[in-house]
């Protein structure tokens, strides 16, 4: 992607800073865009169908765990519509990832470090136009959320001077034919009473003071679904991959990809667009050092791409463009955001 090509008069990505008020702050803070993309989800998936699937999520959200679960329902009341439930737990994306150790570069580029490269593909119109970049805080300091108003997860996310973080959709499981596994798989989900992944993500964001101890938790803790994450530390040496199934934590590096199968030859059927080709061109993407946005090409980029960035956490650095398939939808967002200081310690424990 030639970035000095993309056209001035698109629209920028907002930036919105709400601190610790969590995902209805966010929807407060744009409630046309939350409006807009529940209508869109209505429209595809009709008002019924996603009335029904609310009142399964509620139920399933009774016994769940998630620290989330009022920010859900909050969200929910102020949409005033059905479907806010259902989109934020239905992890439909495909997406892929690099944790890609960086070159010695200009001194004033600041020190090298880990680039976290990304793209979120999801087959439904819009994303890509209608995202923003939420400023948010927790007891660990500060980090970027790259979301919707009304999400409450977090998918894409960066601390600077600590890590960053993305997440993979998993495979469906395998060996043994894709309809009757899909249907297995799902019954596991509806059983399980641990949170959803990207509420982990949105979890360690707030809480965990460096990539270490961010590892670890993502290691540790329950998943309802399996999933793949990818993350990025301040050292050339903290680039993982993670992939979680019921099986345990199995974490994978050099290199640091994930598109969405499992490595090592672990039987699943992989979801989105040709998985094993947009790891295998992505890997070389992080053998040749390829950054500002070049190696996004097919067949990284398809049509179902809705986002692409690239999030460096030792320089805090973040470069974002929102994406119609190969077209893009947004100028190139690019922030600097310093390190920030832990929370005071009263704050902490009332967190």
């Amino acid at each position: 992607m030639d970035l000095t090509a993309i056209p001035q008069d698109l629209p920028e990505i907002p930036v919105i800073d709400i601190g610790a008020a969590g995902a209805p702050a966010l929807v407060e803070a744009a409630p046309d865009v939350a409006r807009r993309l529940l209508a869109l989800a209505q429209r595809t998936y009709t008002r019924p169908i996603l009335r029904l699937a609310d009142r399964l999520c509620e139920r399933w959200l009774a016994r769940n765990t998630t620290p989330y679960a009022d920010d859900l329902r909050r969200v929910a009341a102020a949409m005033n519509g059905p479907g806010a439930l259902a989109l934020n737990l239905s992890h439909q994306w495909a997406c892929t990832a690099a944790a890609a150790p960086d070159q010695m570069e200009a001194e004033d580029d600041g020190p090298p470090g880990v680039t976290l490269l990304r793209t979120l593909d999801w087959d439904m119109p819009r994303l890509g136009a209608d995202m923003v970049v939420a400023r948010m805080r927790g007891p660990a300091g500060a980090f970027l959320a790259v979301t919707w108003p009304g999400y409450a997860g977090v998918l894409t996310g960066l601390a600077p001077g600590r890590f960053a973080v993305t997440l993979n959709q998993a495979p469906i499981s395998g060996p043994g034919p894709r309809p009757l596994r899909w249907v297995q798989d799902r019954r596991a989900v509806w059983a399980s009473t641990a949170p959803p992944p990207d509420h982990l993500l949105r979890r360690v964001l707030e809480t965990c003071p460096d990539a270490t101890s961010a590892l670890h938790a993502l290691m540790e803790a329950p998943s309802c679904v399996p999933v793949i994450l990818t993350l990025a530390g301040t050292r050339s040496a903290e680039a993982w991959t993670l992939e979680k199934d019921g099986r345990g934590t199995r974490v994978r590096q050099d290199p640091a990809v994930a598109t969405n199968h499992w490595r090592a030859g672990i039987p699943c059927h992989s979801r989105g667009f040709d998985s094993q080709g947009r790891w295998a061109a992505m890997a070389a993407a992080v053998e040749a050092g390829q950054r500002e946005l070049t190696w996004l090409r097919p067949p990284i980029l398809w049509p179902a791409t809705r986002l692409a960035g690239e999030l460096n956490p030792a320089r805090g650095t973040l470069l974002l463009l929102g994406m119609e398939g190969a077209r893009p939808v947004t100028r190139p967002l690019r922030l600097r955001e310093p390190e920030a200081s832990p929370a005071p310690a009263e704050v902490r424990g009332a967190a």
